[in-house]
């Protein structure tokens, strides 16, 4: 149902998006980053107007960009953040389990995205792999640039440089999982800033249930990555690349499950937020940490940390908001 309209309808959503643009604007490295944002005002004003208005205001942010920007940028606004939002707010709308409005909303610019990669390469004479490697170049060579009107040291953009020269072919390899990686992290990001700021904001009408805490894989998910890692080990060709690709994006789904599981001890023993700020950098910037937590939400399938496997789920959701 929509609401009847309210001054926060435009406040907020608007309020965020033009935020996100400012900040693009005045320091572009760090809007890289905030950029990861903007479904989010677009996801709201599809929940609270419906359908019609959130394509809508999709089509003019995408239009307003081709006029502004350009085509290209258009484009993949639309191809990485557009069906993303257009995706999230009608699997919510459903309503899905947050799981799958997840994977949807994730599968969905992943599977764009990957269709305009090969599309762009029709007239092309270079291999796939190739290819890849030339457009991760030219697009970090745009970040690059974009470091040195920030007035980087030349010593970290000689630094910075060097590292991509020697990551473009591996990244070249594992595109596909670089794919749809990003886009499981984008989701899960915005789903979770659009999950707040609706209980923040706004009724319990979506999001009632959703118990991120409760992230759980099939256990049988664990033989795929298995047989991942031994196509990684002795595999060649082909076989190297898909076990590449199978390995990082199940070690990704773990991390998740991992996360659910430190969200869910963080939660049960109401540690301050304080700590929870204190952990969640820990694991961001630290790897060893990050390791640990995959190897919490890989055990999890035998130690069960949360006890919820055979426990039916909460009737609502008094976690994390």
């Amino acid at each position: 149902m929509v609401e009847r309209f309210q001054a926060r309808d435009v406040l907020l959503p608007y309020g965020i998006f033009l935020g996100i643009l400012l900040v693009a604007w005045v320091i572009p490295p760090l809007g890289v980053i905030v950029g990861v944002l903007t479904p989010v005002p677009l996801i709201l004003v599809y929940l609270q107007r419906g359908k019609l208005t959130g394509l809508i205001s999709i089509t003019v942010v995408s239009v307003a960009l081709w006029i502004l920007v350009g085509p290209q940028l258009a484009i993949a606004f639309v191809s990485a953040y557009g069906i993303m939002a257009a995706t999230m707010a009608e699997a919510t709308r459903l309503p899905l389990p947050f799981e799958k409005i997840v994977l949807f909303s994730a599968l969905a610019p992943a599977i764009l995205t990957g269709l305009l990669v090969v599309s762009g390469m029709a007239d092309k004479e270079e291999s796939l792999s190739q290819y890849l490697e030339s457009l991760l170049k030219k697009e970090a060579a745009v970040y690059v640039q974009d470091l040195e009107k920030s007035g980087e040291t030349p010593e970290n953009i000689k630094a910075i440089r060097t590292a991509i020269e020697e990551m473009a072919p591996v990244l070249a390899s594992i595109f596909p999982a670089f794919i749809l990686v990003s886009s499981l992290v984008g989701a899960l990001i915005n789903f979770l800033v659009v999950r707040f700021l609706w209980f923040k904001f706004y009724s319990r009408e979506y999001f009632e249930g959703m118990d991120v805490s409760r992230w759980v894989l099939p256990d049988t998910l664990v033989w795929l990555l298995i047989g991942s890692v031994g196509g990684l080990i002795v595999g060649e060709g082909l076989l190297l690349n898909a076990g590449m690709n199978l390995t990082v994006i199940l070690l990704v789904l773990y991390l998740f499950q991992g996360l659910a599981v430190v969200v869910h001890i963080l939660t049960a023993k109401a540690f301050a937020k304080w700590v929870w700020v204190v952990i969640f950098a820990l694991i961001l910037l630290q790897p060893m940490f990050m390791g640990l937590v995959i190897g919490i939400g890989l055990f999890d399938i035998w130690v069960d940390f949360r006890k919820i496997r055979n426990a039916p789920p909460p009737d609502s959701m008094d976690t994390v908001d």
